[in-house]
């Protein structure tokens, strides 16, 4: 019988465990696309995120940001030409080749900072903008220190 009541306890444990965070949902953004930072070798990269098909997407960003990516993806096919999006939003870069990544939660939880080290003196500085979802913590738009926002990029006009 002991065992029986261990087994509830371990249950009622994991049952009341908090749900991971905003900061934890950008982390495993990283996690899953790191290979673009690491890998330099063009026959073994990866697919960025936001070339991803739309099921990938909504893995890792909202409805809304979802739409708009896949649109901006429909204007550059239909154009043959980059219409809104011309580099890898996650990096703030075309070449994230060697780039590191440091993770910090804000004083909002749905606003997480992520500083990106790409040479000894090169850093840039993003804001996820986070909504929760009831699917867990999504992207809802990316704020960077040097340009507009990826949401106010993507409503643009090409």
């Amino acid at each position: 019988m002991p065992t029986l009541s261990a087994f509830a306890l371990v249950a009622a444990i994991s049952i009341q465990a908090p749900a991971p965070g905003a900061a934890a949902a950008v982390a495993k953004i990283y996690q899953d696309f790191a290979a673009e930072a690491v890998i330099d070798t063009q026959d073994y990269t990866i697919l960025d995120l936001f070339s991803r098909p739309k099921a990938a997407l909504a893995r890792y960003l909202d409805d809304e940001l979802v739409a708009l990516v896949m649109a901006d993806r429909a204007c550059s096919e239909k154009k043959q030409e980059v219409c809104n999006l011309d580099f890898a939003p996650i990096w703030d870069s075309q070449d994230m080749v060697g780039t590191t990544v440091t993770i910090a939660e804000g004083k909002d939880p749905s606003r997480v900072q992520v500083e990106l080290r790409i040479a000894p003196k090169t850093v840039r500085r993003l804001t996820y903008v986070m909504v929760k979802t009831p699917a867990g913590w999504r992207v809802h738009d990316i704020e960077y220190d040097s340009h507009e926002s990826l949401v106010k990029m993507l409503k643009g006009k090409p």
